[in-house]
């Protein structure tokens, strides 16, 4: 009798199970963004400048995604909207935040991003390289549910960084300004190189619980920096000076993507880790307009900055051994709107009807064999467009005529390159999608802040470079 009393007494006191303790233990989750990624330009989609053996392998190992889209064409807003699992039109984040009212200036606090959702259901979450979401304390990542920070706060930073330089900040650019968490670092080194250190060591530090790390490497967003290491790996027949710079960050991301890799499997917890590697938008091969760097698209038409292919169909790889097949080719359209949607299915939460995202899981394994979006849309700007199975109606703006195209539809089964407009031909279809996106359009905001002129016609000259008044 003393026996079953005291059992009682322990089912009284033990804590009450969760609905998905049941459920498999929770995954790491690594979420790995390039920065203006040429489409074209590496191995597993035809590049053959210089090797990308390490990301080929990475795509090789898992699902890749040949209808792999970002929600914008350009840096910051893409990244909002990943962060959110949200079309980032809904909250007004459509284009960079260059410069203004640093309270308002990035993803609004309004919004929960991925490491706010992950860090309640007991992951640690880390951010390793570019922010882009703002600049102030408040909008700092920190505050935004990131446990660790390394990195830099706004589009673009050098490469090549001295302890000895005095750090520089503008809203476009930093250099020698690299931060550990909310403190300015005096560092040598390679920030490829070091952004991998940074990520092995988050690992390291977290091995006693699940994690999410966002490695956002700037490679390969200019400056175009040539680390003397790689200089000699560049092909001697590549003699422009940019596209050497280049190709020179392409081969630094590689080894760099190689090291990570490795480690994972070495320290045996690649199989209990869901991986995504993406660029945040396509690459900028086009002078003068938003940072070029030589990115070559190929077979997709345009470029960063743009709703054609170039500027938002990216690679993008899903990696997670033994619970996904490897060496799979996926074509149906996915976005990483999904990576959100995706993450808390794995971690055993639930879904939030709010996300525009879903979870790829059951399409890439093949449990479910239909699309898994009707549609994906985008705006920016004057540019907008939307994809509804094999069909794409787009506006899009000519940067160096400053002319917009009017409504032209693409059968991109059999036109990758969004050669020939078909809208005569299909009035219907025209139609129909042109409608779907209003009825999309009238679920937005209006832009919270304006663009630069280049990418948002109604804007004002932006002033000259800010001085270090956000170094926060």
């Amino acid at each position: 009798m003393r026996v079953l009393f005291t059992i009682l007494i322990m089912l009284r006191l033990a804590p009450v199970a969760t609905a998905h303790s049941s459920e498999a233990p929770q995954p790491n989750i690594l979420v790995i963004f390039s920065d203006d990624l040429g489409f074209g330009d590496i191995g597993v989609h035809g590049g053959q400048e210089v090797p990308t053996p390490n990301i080929d392998a990475l795509a090789a190992s898992g699902v890749r995604c040949t209808s792999g889209y970002v929600s914008a064409p350009y840096c910051s807003p893409s990244r909002a909207g990943f962060l959110t699992g949200r079309y980032q039109t809904r909250f007004g984040h459509e284009f960079n935040p260059h410069v203004g009212d640093e309270e308002s200036l990035g993803l609004p606090l309004t919004e929960k991003t991925m490491a706010d959702r992950l860090r309640t259901l007991g992951y640690a979450t880390g951010l390793v390289g570019k922010w882009h979401q703002g600049f102030n304390a408040a909008h700092h990542p920190l505050s935004r549910g990131f446990d660790d920070y390394f990195g830099f706060l706004v589009g673009g930073h050098n490469y090549r960084l001295h302890k000895d330089a005095e750090p520089e900040f503008g809203s476009a650019h930093s250099h020698n300004m690299i931060y550990r968490d909310r403190e300015v670092q005096h560092l040598d080194g390679y920030s490829t190189d070091l952004f991998t250190d940074e990520a092995i060591s988050f690992i390291d530090r977290n091995k006693e619980r699940p994690w999410f790390l966002y490695l956002a490497y700037n490679a390969v967003h200019t400056p175009l920096e040539i680390k003397d290491s790689l200089r000699n790996r560049i092909p001697a027949s590549v003699t422009d000076k940019n596209r050497r710079g280049y190709l020179s960050l392409l081969l630094g991301l590689d080894d760099n993507i190689g090291r990570l890799t490795e480690h994972l499997r070495k320290s045996g917890i690649d199989q209990n880790t869901l991986v995504f590697f993406v660029s945040d938008n396509g690459g900028s091969g086009r002078k003068p307009f938003f940072a070029y760097n030589t990115g070559r698209n190929t077979p997709l038409r345009g470029d960063k900055g743009q709703t054609l292919e170039g500027g938002i169909r990216v690679p993008f790889f899903v990696v997670w051994p033994g619970r996904l097949p490897a060496d799979k080719v996926y074509h149906s359209p996915v976005s990483t709107l999904d990576i959100l949607p995706t993450a808390l299915a794995v971690a055993n939460a639930e879904s939030d009807p709010r996300l525009d995202g879903v979870n790829l899981l059951p399409y890439l394994n093949g449990e479910n064999s239909t699309e898994p979006h009707d549609m994906l849309f985008w705006r920016f700007g004057p540019q907008k467009a939307v994809r509804k199975s094999q069909w794409k109606l787009i506006d899009w703006r000519d940067m160096e005529a400053k002319t917009q195209s009017g409504w032209q539809l693409y059968d991109l089964d059999n036109d990758i390159g969004e050669a020939t407009d078909l809208a005569a031909r299909h009035p219907e279809i025209v139609a129909e999608l042109s409608a779907a996106w209003d009825s999309w359009n009238r679920q937005n905001i209006a832009p919270i802040w304006h663009g630069t002129a280049n990418e948002d016609p109604s804007a004002p000259q932006p002033p000259g470079a800010r001085g270090t008044s956000a170094q926060k």
